[in-house]
């Protein structure tokens, strides 16, 4: 289990050897001694570039479903002082992946070989064990449907936000108002979730939530001086950049896939957007009916403006002494 705490610089010494695998390529690194036992290295690594795929890449395999993945053309180049490396692209379809190290039978005695994928640990393989199963690429369709299901899942149960957007719509005067609020809500959120998730621009949690709290209280309590639809919009906007944190904080619990990253961002964010709107084709039309009753204006806006308040500091005491 010792092989399991190897450092990132990985020694070569005969009687280990690694594979890093990815989705689309597939790299294995030897100490030079036992390379050279097998086949002689010339000083050239070109002209013993073939003869060390024959004995390397040429005699492993990687199946999924019971077909082969395809190895391209390989590459060898010298890795510090003591290490060589071969390294190809690699085509699999979706689905796990078999990976056999055929070459292990022609090495010494003892030898191991240790096994990443996607960049974390999955084996330690040696001649009785030659054979490893892994995650390989991602099904885009799968994934899209996944995280186009836990967008809307995300905004349905994502109280904090949905209750920012009604207290910003309770005072909009017009459905035009409303359209612009919701169309600035959506662009903000958007720009940081991606920003965040694509590792462009980060802040802690330990900011995010909070301060998603504290903008909550802020609409509830700005909406007793009513203000100017232009203002509502551009704080909306100011705002909602700051929700966008918050999304992004979830999508990186979840984590997401490297080989299908664009499919899985897109199609999260667009999750949210249509639990978003059919939230906001409901409650709308329920708005702009209620604005016909005096009592809305005189009584129950002012209340609803209370509880936004309310809810909005509670949930920001919370996280502040969480």
């Amino acid at each position: 289990m010792i092989l399991w705490f190897v450092p990132d610089a990985w020694a070569h010494r005969p009687g280990l050897s690694y594979a890093r695998l990815e989705a689309d390529h597939v790299a294995l690194t030897f100490a030079k001694p036992e390379i050279a036992s097998l086949v002689p290295l010339d000083q050239d690594i070109d002209l013993s570039r073939i003869v060390v795929r024959e004995v390397t890449l040429d005699t492993v395999s990687f199946m999924v479903a019971g077909g082969p993945c395809v190895i391209g053309d390989a590459t060898l180049r010298h890795v510090e002082d003591d290490g060589v490396e071969i390294s190809a692209p690699l085509e699999c379809p979706p689905g796990e992946v078999t990976y056999t190290a055929g070459f292990l039978p022609k090495l010494a005695p003892g030898h191991r070989h240790y096994v990443e994928a996607g960049g974390q640990p999955v084996a330690v393989l040696d001649v009785g064990t030659p054979t490893v199963a892994y995650t390989g690429a991602s099904d885009p369709g799968a994934v899209a449907a996944q995280f186009l299901g836990l967008g809307v899942e995300h905004i349905w149960t994502g109280y904090d936000h949905l209750l920012f957007l009604f207290g910003l719509l309770l005072t909009a005067p017009s459905l035009r108002t409303m359209l612009f609020i919701v169309t600035g809500f959506t662009v903000a959120h958007s720009i940081t979730l991606s920003a965040a998730a694509l590792g462009l621009v980060t802040l802690p949690p330990a900011f995010v939530e909070p301060a998603i709290a504290a903008s909550i209280a802020y609409v509830g309590i700005e909406n007793f001086w009513r203000p100017a639809p232009k203002r509502r919009v551009a704080v909306t906007f100011l705002l909602g950049l700051v929700h966008g944190f918050g999304f992004a904080g979830m999508l990186a619990e979840l984590g997401l896939p490297r080989d299908a990253l664009t499919v899985a961002l897109l199609c999260f964010n667009g999750g949210v957007e249509l639990g978003q709107g059919a939230v906001v084709l409901v409650t709308l039309p329920l708005l702009i009916w209620m604005r016909r009753w005096p009592w809305w204006e005189a009584r129950a806006v002012p209340v609803a403006s209370v509880g936004v308040t309310l809810a909005g500091m509670y949930w920001l005491v919370e996280r502040l002494t969480a």
